[in-house]
């Protein structure tokens, strides 16, 4: 009954801020400032409204106020709803093993994946009553992030879809930050009283290099060798021009670059913050660094946190030079 209430009190507290924040004054066409708020989850995603309340200068104080006081009560209920699984496990079947009846995936926002991870769980047994889940994330520094589910009912051949988001900063703190970043694992555990279950899950590796090939797989580029040409004040280096095509965006990245004639090569490698699609990157070898022209060039390109590669080759016209 405790933890009713805490859930219950936090809901309507949240509930009076928001209707609080929809009674005060708002520019022109805002009226829609906090409709479907509560469609993700217990709050939802009202942050957009709220910075849009925010381009009203004179309107910002009393946002502010009404804000503070939903955090405080989402607060509440994130550590009412902490309380859940204690309350599960008690009522809960043993654990037993999940092979054959739960199947886990997730994805981890990467490039042009969008900005949200997401869990899979599909239940391949009977339909589960009074289901609580919880998923621990863990990061690559070692922080940990702990969500609870609910679902009354999960019925048998069908799946549920968790949303992780990292977070936005309002009013000096972090807000809706549901993931860690750089994901490792998850420990995953399932409690209802027809089954329940504790799954570890191995994320870095196999797991995310498979879905970084499946974001990369449309990936390609064009390119062009840049010869050495003499100049009156300062010579063009030897170099090539890579566009980026295939995909709206590569996150932080390393290029390695080999140029090669015979048995002749020359490596050197540039690091990236980002790469849109249709941008062009320079990759010029430094004054005297390359004393021939290649016939064909090497490219690897690598990420942080991931075994994956994408290699590619340009081959170089030696007659035109290009």
């Amino acid at each position: 009954m405790y933890l009713s209430d805490q859930v219950q009190n936090a809901n309507t507290l949240f509930l009076k801020c928001i209707n609080n924040l929809n009674a005060l004054p708002k520019p022109a066409d805002e009226g829609t400032l906090f409709v479907g708020s509560m469609l993700d989850g217990f709050f939802g995603n009202f942050l957009g409204s709220y910075h849009r309340g925010l381009d009203a200068e004179a309107k910002q104080n009393a946002l502010n106020v009404e804000l503070q006081s939903a955090i405080a009560a989402v607060d509440q209920l994130e550590a009412a709803l902490l309380l859940l699984p204690k309350v599960a496990e008690k009522y809960s079947a043993t654990l037993s093993d999940s092979a054959g009846r739960i199947v886990v995936d997730f994805n981890e926002s990467w490039g042009d994946s969008g900005p949200n991870d997401w869990l899979v769980l599909q239940n391949r047994g009977e339909t589960l009553k009074d289901c609580t889940i919880v998923v621990q994330l863990t990061g690559a520094s070692g922080k940990v992030r702990k969500n609870v589910h609910f679902l009354e009912t999960w019925p048998a051949n069908t799946s549920m879809w968790g949303r992780y988001q990292s977070g936005e900063e309002v009013l000096g703190r972090t807000v809706e930050k549901t993931t860690v970043t750089h994901v490792q694992e998850l420990d995953i555990t399932i409690y209802s009283p027809q089954f329940a279950t504790q799954i570890h899950y191995v994320y870095q590796g196999a797991e995310k290099d498979k879905d970084i090939a499946q974001i990369c797989k449309d990936l390609s580029f064009q390119g062009s060798y840049q010869p050495y040409q003499a100049g009156i004040v300062w010579d063009t280096q030897r170099g090539v021009q890579l566009t980026l095509n295939g995909v709206s965006l590569l996150p932080q990245c390393r290029v390695d670059v080999a140029f090669r004639k015979g048995d002749q090569s020359k490596v050197w490698f540039w690091n990236h913050d980002s790469w849109m699609k249709g941008e062009t990157k320079s990759f010029n070898t430094p004054k005297g660094g390359l004393d021939f022209d290649p016939d064909r060039i090497d490219f690897e390109i690598s990420f942080p946190y991931t075994n994956y590669k994408y290699k590619t080759t340009l081959n170089v016209d030696t007659e035109s030079g290009k």
